[in-house]
C-alpha cells in the first residue's frame, strides 16, 4: 500500500511541477537539472568573457544575479574556479550553486548547451516561455501536460489546464497502477534530452505496463 501512495503522490507532484552551434549572446538560457541536489536557474552570455548567473525567484526570497568570468576552446565553454572573487564564491555557496565553485565545463550540442559533469542541460527560454509542458508516455501513447509557470515575482499567475485525456488514461489504468502492474521512470533535464529530444527537455514520465 506504501508503494503505491508513493507512485501516485509521484505523478501528482509530476502532475502539478512546474528547463546555431556556438553560445549566443544577450540571450537568456534555462538550465535545467536532472537531480534534487542542484537548482535550475538562467545564463546570459554578456560577451566573450562574461556570463551572468540568476536564481529563479521565489516568492518573499532574495534572488541572485552575479557576473562570472569564462573562456571558450574547440567549442567547449569553461568557468574556472581560480577566476571568480572570494565574494562571489560566497554568494554561490549561500545561494546553492556549489558546482560552480569548483569550475564549470559546458558543451555545444546544437541548439542545447551541456555540463555532463553535473548533469544540467541549458536550452533557450524563448523556446519554453510559452509552452512548458511534462509529456507522459503511457504504453507509447503521448500525451502532454501543461505545467505551473512562475512569473518574475516567483507567484503563479494563472491556474494550469488539466489534460482531459491523460486524466481520463490515468482513469482507465488507476487499479493497475495501484496493483504495482505498471514501470515507471521519470526523465528530465539532460536524462530527457538524450533519450527523446531538444522540446521534452521539461520532463518526460514514461509508463509501460510490465
Amino acid at each position: 500500500m506504501k508503494k503505491t501512495l508513493r507512485i501516485l503522490t509521484t505523478l501528482l507532484i509530476c502532475l502539478l511541477a512546474g528547463e546555431c552551434y556556438s553560445q549566443e549572446l544577450n540571450k537568456i538560457y534555462y538550465g535545467i537539472v536532472s537531480d534534487s541536489i542542484h537548482r535550475n536557474h538562467y545564463l546570459e552570455f554578456k560577451n566573450d568573457s562574461i556570463v551572468e548567473l540568476t536564481s529563479i525567484r521565489r516568492h518573499m526570497s532574495p534572488q541572485l544575479r552575479i557576473e562570472l568570468p569564462y573562456s571558450k576552446e574547440n567549442g567547449t565553454i569553461s568557468i574556472k574556479s581560480a577566476e571568480i572573487t572570494e565574494q562571489n564564491l560566497k554568494e554561490l555557496n549561500e545561494y546553492g550553486f556549489i558546482h560552480f565553485t569548483t569550475g564549470i565545463r559546458i558543451e555545444n550540442d546544437g541548439k542545447a548547451l551541456l555540463d555532463k559533469t553535473n548533469e544540467v542541460i541549458y536550452v533557450f527560454f524563448e523556446d519554453f516561455k510559452k509552452t512548458h509542458y511534462t509529456t507522459y508516455l503511457i504504453d507509447g501513447e503521448e500525451f502532454k501536460q501543461e505545467n505551473l509557470i512562475a512569473n518574475s515575482y516567483g507567484l503563479v499567475d494563472r491556474e494550469m489546464k488539466m489534460n482531459r485525456k491523460l486524466k481520463k488514461k490515468l482513469k482507465r489504468i488507476k487499479s493497475e497502477l495501484e496493483n504495482e502492474e505498471y514501470n515507471i521512470v521519470i526523465y528530465k533535464g539532460i536524462d530527457a534530452y538524450l533519450k527523446f529530444g531538444y522540446d521534452k527537455v521539461m520532463g518526460v514520465i514514461e509508463l509501460k505496463r510490465k
